[in-house]
């Protein structure tokens, strides 16, 4: 059903260029394995001057684990997406010091793409989609990433620079040639990625359970899906505790409708089949989810 436009999230990015280029000296200086050390007291210093991300951390965990939790429960969740932040910076610079990364599922992508439609691969802010693009150079493929642009910060603006080739790989959402340019991508067979755990402000938007609450998620993937007729593919790439991201492909098993009556519904029954899918992999990684605002509308 349609929603409200949701805008707790489009505010552009925490950080700057010069923290950022300063990661980036240091990275080159010491490398990855060592400036890992650093991560401790960089977390420290976002826990306690950033008083809306530890709120919403706490939030988010007091629901996926469903155990008391604390300081120390939250730092992790923040000391998580440190790490994801610098791996970021190695695979965006494609080095041999970038994070190793396995497969699981490759088979149900590959039939995917067997159709001849290309593909949509759909994720969500768990782990890192960095890894699926070194993935994607590894293999040949063309990757497009259909992308909100207009929250992005400095810092962000710093790390795309280490990949002369990204900004062609990105089709920003609510251009007037966006979906011209999805369906073409589309039509040469190449695979389009995106995120659907955000909702735009756009106003539509689908309603859903997760996690013992309601939430609202954008409607554009399974409306993308039904007009270009690509099949979509669920993906996430989950940092392990030895290291390696685990780039894991699912079947998106919600058939398409044979009638225009039908697609209401199947909107609907794909929202809440990405959703399980989502809650799913928070049960089983719970601190590797990055939504860091208020998700499901209940902090004061």
């Amino acid at each position: 059903m349609p929603g409200t436009t949701d805008k707790r999230w489009i505010v552009p990015e925490r950080g700057n260029r010069f923290a950022m280029r300063l990661a980036l000296f240091l990275t080159r200086k010491i490398g990855r394995r060592r400036l890992e050390w650093l991560l401790g007291p960089i977390t420290l210093y976002f826990f306690l001057h950033n008083g809306s991300a530890r709120r919403a951390s706490r939030a988010y965990l007091r629901r996926v684990l469903q155990a008391p939790h604390g300081a120390v429960s939250i730092m992790r969740h923040m000391r998580s997406f440190a790490q994801i932040v610098l791996d970021r910076i190695f695979f965006l610079q494609n080095t041999k010091d970038m994070p190793p990364v396995r497969v699981v599922g490759r088979d149900r992508f590959l039939h995917a793409l067997a159709a001849g439609k290309g593909c949509l691969l759909l994720g969500a802010h768990i782990g890192s989609f960095e890894a699926l693009r070194a993935l994607g150079r590894e293999h040949a493929m063309t990757l497009r990433m259909l992308m909100y642009r207009s929250n992005l910060g400095g810092a962000t603006d710093v790390l795309e620079t280490l990949d002369p080739t990204y900004a062609q790989t990105i089709i920003p959402i609510g251009q007037v040639d966006t979906m011209l340019r999805v369906a073409e991508s589309l039509g040469r067979g190449e695979i389009v990625g995106m995120l659907g755990d955000r909702t735009p402000d756009t106003g539509r938007c689908v309603c859903v359970t997760m996690l013992g609450g309601e939430v609202q998620l954008p409607e554009g993937p399974f409306r993308l899906a039904l007009a270009t007729g690509a099949p979509i593919v669920l993906v996430n790439a989950v940092r392990a505790a030895d290291g390696v991201y685990d780039v894991s492909f699912d079947s998106f098993d919600v058939p398409y409708p044979s009638s225009r009556q039908e697609r209401g519904a199947f909107v609907q029954q794909a929202a809440e089949h990405y959703a399980k899918w989502m809650e799913g992999l928070c049960l089983r990684h719970p601190f590797s989810w990055f939504n860091f605002y208020d998700y499901w509308k209940d902090l004061p």
